[in-house]
């Protein structure tokens, strides 16, 4: 036994309303933002890393942040590492800065 919907009754057309209007709003407001892109690169005899969104570079650094100096990191790897907890900063609303305790916690070299 199939049940009809009469579309014509007015709580019907109220609630499609109310549907229609909400995936509407769902939809527009959902705005997607393309991803941070990290990029190691050589410098001297280290490496150092670069961030990018849709191809224009947003940061470049050189030297391993948050110490004194302007030394390279000593290998590639040491670099992804800290790109990647840059764009997690950036993806929490955070300040994009690396402090010494975050490079201690990733076990990132700071002399080669």
């Amino acid at each position: 036994m199939m049940m009809k919907i009469n579309f014509k009754t007015p709580h019907v057309k109220l609630y499609s309303t109310i549907i229609v209007l909400v995936v509407l709003a769902c939809a527009c407001g959902h705005k997607t933002t393309p991803p941070l892109q990290p990029a190691v690169y050589a410098v001297g005899s280290g490496f150092g890393y670069t961030i990018s969104n849709n191809g224009k570079i947003l940061i470049k650094q050189d030297a391993v942040p948050g110490v004194y100096g302007s030394a390279a990191f000593c290998d590639s790897l040491d670099a992804v590492k800290v790109s990647n907890l840059v764009i997690q900063k950036i993806g929490q609303k955070q300040s994009p800065s690396v402090t010494k305790q975050d490079l201690e916690r990733l076990k990132i070299k700071t002399k080669c």
